[in-house]
């Protein structure tokens, strides 16, 4: 996993190549795979994230070779997030000058992309906690909300709820799944 940080990968980058690609999928839908495969517990030192994105994503086919390198820059920049403890995770949902029905859209679209990640991520089928099978359940009814919301401040706050609930979840299942990268006294005492 490289320890390069200061690479952010923005919506409208990510939309242009997915469009380029001709992909079909949304930049949320992309950012919600990746943090769903790293909190499944997808090995975050390798590229074995890639193909599991690409079967999820792309029927197994490869990616042009601008989208792949985006897409690995924004999977280095979540594993970063998740790793490092801090609770920055951020979640990629459409940009905040757009209308709030198409902001909730993208919220739904990552909660339900974020489940299939998990899904592959957690190929080792580990148990899960009570509170981590809740987290999934809420995540499944959030990708099912009705995205037809006014544009006044109710419904905003009503969003900014749901999606720091949504960010908070995604921190839960990384940390009773998710693996964090070996450190160098891990690997000399493995003989």
């Amino acid at each position: 996993m490289s320890q390069n940080t200061d690479q952010k990968v923005s919506w409208q980058q990510l939309s242009s190549a997915l469009d380029m690609a001709e992909l079909g999928a949304t930049p949320s839908e992309c950012h919600g795979v990746i943090c769903g495969l790293i909190c499944g517990g997808i090995n975050v030192e390798d590229n074995s994230w890639s193909g599991a994105f690409n079967d999820l994503m792309n029927d197994g086919l490869g990616l042009p070779i601008d989208l792949k390198n985006l897409l690995k820059t924004l999977f280095e920049a979540s594993a970063n997030e998740f790793v490092s403890g801090e609770y920055q995770v951020k979640l990629l949902l459409n940009d905040d000058d757009k209308p709030l029905s198409d902001v909730a859209l993208s919220l739904t679209q990552w909660s339900e992309s974020f489940m299939a990640g998990f899904a592959i991520g957690n190929e080792s089928k580990k148990k899960l906690t009570k509170e981590v099978t809740e987290a999934l359940g809420d995540l499944g009814q959030i990708s099912q909300l009705d995205t037809d919301v006014e544009d006044d401040e109710e419904s905003l706050r009503a969003f900014e709820e749901i999606a720091e609930y949504v960010r908070l979840s995604a921190i839960l299942c990384f940390s009773e799944l998710g693996r964090k990268p070996e450190t160098v006294d891990d690997k000399k005492n493995l003989h």
